[in-house]
């Protein structure tokens, strides 16, 4: 009963916080990848689910160091700026799509790589962890709708 009592509190928890700080994510799996012998051009096969209201929490700027020698000085600067971004996404919004580590996601038009996903509490949520990746192609699909009106006039007259 209590576990009961928890997992709707949680539920209840979640839905207040997609009301206030959801926003749009997709989320990408490439399942296959064709070569192209002649030009070498890969030609990925992705799947997406698009989530409507993921909950988007700070993202963490990190600072990283790395050196591919030692004791040699370096000609330019070893530093890069990582930014780790964490989500909480409700399980319901996923439908069958499961999130790997091989997956990406995109929000606000910034790719991330997903570094780990794990279930929260007795599957009430699903905390993503995904780091930015600078300069990588995103893959994007993008969902276009086109609607266009036609008005044809035609007089007909004697000669």
């Amino acid at each position: 009963m209590a576990v009961q009592k928890q997992t709707r509190f949680i539920r209840k928890l979640i839905y207040t916080l997609k009301k206030g700080y959801g926003f749009q994510v997709t989320f990408y799996k490439v399942t296959n990848e064709t070569l192209n012998l002649e030009t070498g051009a890969r030609t990925p096969t992705i799947i997406y689910q698009k989530v409507n209201k993921a909950i988007i929490l700070p993202s963490d700027l990190q600072r990283k160091f790395e050196s591919d020698s030692t004791d040699k000085g370096f000609n330019y600067g070893a530093y890069y700026d990582t930014a780790l971004r964490k989500l909480i996404v409700d399980p319901r919004d996923l439908g069958d799509f499961n999130i790997d580590t091989d997956d990406y996601f995109i929000v606000e038009g910034e790719r991330f790589q997903v570094v780990r996903a794990f279930k929260l509490y007795n599957s009430t949520a699903i905390l993503v962890l995904g780091r930015h990746v600078e300069g990588s192609k995103r893959y994007m699909i993008t969902d276009a709708h086109i609607e266009s009106t036609l008005i044809v006039e035609q007089t007909i007259g004697e000669a």
